[in-house]
């Protein structure tokens, strides 16, 4: 048995026409390339281990770390 009846929140994505005749060539160029550059200059800080709780840091070996505390200036 397959699912076929759609949302109703979910509506099928505008064509690329649809979105130049409503935006413009320029704004549609400038967002498309946007969108391509934001992933390439922001890279995802790893997580703290300070903020991890004894239980975590048992289970990825740090739990003989001795963690400095954290300095409220950085």
């Amino acid at each position: 048995m397959t699912y076929d009846e759609t949302r109703a929140g979910m509506r099928p994505l505008p064509s690329i026409d649809s979105v130049l005749a409503a935006h413009g060539a320029g704004k549609v160029l400038a967002a498309a390339v946007v969108a391509l550059l934001r992933g390439r200059f922001r890279k995802a800080r790893p997580p703290d281990l300070r903020d991890l709780n004894a239980h975590l840091l048992r289970d990825i070996g740090a739990h003989g770390l001795i963690l400095q505390p954290r300095d409220p200036l950085l």
